[in-house]
């Protein structure tokens, strides 16, 4: 499933830079949330351990994140520039 797939889904339309729709997620997020739909877009899925999450911000970025069951988040952020991403490994309220 790419983001594109979910956001078209969900029947949302933003614009976006073209390597953040052709970008690859989990199958789970067939049955994801609209969690924020504002100036940033958070959708959410939950599994039996886990929970998945995308947070679209235009200005800053994509992010596609799990997030542990003893709090601990992993993931990428996605940036304009579709050569450069950031590893996520902390915790950070933008996913809570």
């Amino acid at each position: 499933m790419h983001v594109k797939d979910l956001l078209d889904g969900l029947g949302l339309r933003v614009k976006l830079p073209q390597h953040w729709f052709s970008t690859d997620v989990s199958n789970e997020f067939e049955d994801g949330e609209l969690i924020q739909n504002d100036d940033i877009i958070k959708i959410e899925t939950k599994g039996e351990k886990n929970t998945k999450v995308i947070v679209i911000d235009i200005n800053d970025g994509m992010s596609v994140v799990t997030k542990f069951p003893d709090g601990k988040v992993i993931g990428v952020k996605y940036l304009k520039n579709k050569d450069d991403f950031e590893y996520i490994g902390h915790p950070s309220e933008l996913y809570f």
